[in-house]
């Protein structure tokens, strides 16, 4: 009956030493999942400034030479544009890392100011802010100035 008990217990540890693990990585990899639902593509000046005062008005008049703020001027053509996406029901940016099959910074640049939905992975830490690699995304660009001109 002992020699049962011993068997039993050793079957049970062996079964939760080898799931639980399992369990807790797929957690962690969800934990890394991210998904936007009309975040607004902005400059990261901009995006400090509106998650210091609290207000997303600074979003939508942020002008497109914040993206290159801080820029050496030989540099102007070669650096990376300091764009982020704001996820406005979070509160939160992002700092997208471009990639060649997924979203670019030359679509970031022509979407900038208006909107992206996606879903990615965040892959790392920028400081503070997080960087994540979207797997598929939308960008709705901005509309053009006299765009709902004659609507009324």
């Amino acid at each position: 009956m002992k020699l049962k008990k011993l068997f039993g217990f050793l079957v049970a540890a062996t079964i939760v030493a080898n799931v639980s693990p399992a369990i807790a990585e797929e957690e962690e990899e969800e934990d890394n999942e991210i998904e936007f639902t009309s975040a607004v593509i902005t400059a990261e000046d901009c995006a400090k400034e509106a998650v210091e005062s609290g207000e997303f008005d600074v979003l939508n008049s942020c002008p497109p030479h914040k993206l290159f703020e801080g820029v050496p001027a030989d540099k102007i053509y070669t650096a990376p544009p300091k764009v982020v996406i704001f996820d406005v029901t979070e509160g939160e940016y992002y700092y997208i890392k471009p990639t060649p099959e997924g979203v670019t910074y030359s679509a970031l640049l022509e979407g900038f100011g208006g909107t992206i939905d996606g879903e990615g992975e965040i892959i790392g830490q920028k400081g503070e802010i997080s960087v994540v690699q979207l797997e598929e995304a939308e960008i709705t660009p901005k509309p053009k100035p006299g765009f709902f001109k004659g609507c009324l």
